[in-house]
């Protein structure tokens, strides 16, 4: 029951992202261009990317997610791994999901690139598991619970962890199996 509440507040919550970034999709009409490189003046390249991929997996368009977190990931994808890596090599603690201060919250998009790289890599792998790529899936959720500390924001007014989300889908891909 707490996975079902999990999943349809993601769904949720990647619905109310898709509709917040509509207007950055509309300007860009062209289907060809760069997902790499935002066209909006409020989103970072990585931020545009990881978005990009976000409304398409909301869209129900899980190929062109997939496609796009591929296209870019090269450029952020071991960056970010390195900022993970580093933060778990120090001891560090990840900061916390839910509602958090102002000063938290700032402390949470110092680490943008680690937050948009896992929440990329969570719209890759929900997408190739609702595409049916049952084996890439689980490398892309491995990948994705690898960036613990990655948060994503809810336009609701709250933090959540991509990576658990993550866990929680590869958690149940192998107990299938088994």
């Amino acid at each position: 029951m707490l996975l079902k509440t999990q999943a349809r507040a993601a769904t949720a919550f990647f619905v109310g992202v898709a509709l917040c970034i509509s207007t950055v999709w509309a300007e860009a009409p062209d289907a060809g261009a760069n997902p790499c490189v935002s066209r909006s003046a409020e989103l970072g390249d990585s931020a545009f990317w990881a978005n990009t991929a976000v409304a398409q997996y909301a869209d129900g368009d899980y190929q062109a997610a997939v496609t796009t977190v591929d296209a870019c990931f090269g450029i952020w994808g071991a960056m970010a791994g390195q900022q993970q890596k580093k933060l778990h090599d120090e001891g560090a603690k990840c900061p916390r999901t839910g509602r958090v201060s102002a000063r938290a919250k700032a402390k949470i998009h110092e680490n943008y690139l680690m937050n948009d790289v896992s929440t990329a890599l969570w719209a890759k792998a929900r997408s190739q598991h609702e595409l049916g790529d049952i084996e890439q899936a689980k490398v892309s959720y491995g990948r994705c619970v690898y960036m613990a500390c990655g948060r994503a924001w809810d336009p609701k007014g709250w933090f959540w962890s991509p990576a658990q989300d993550c866990a929680n889908f590869a958690r149940k891909l192998l107990n299938a199996a088994s």
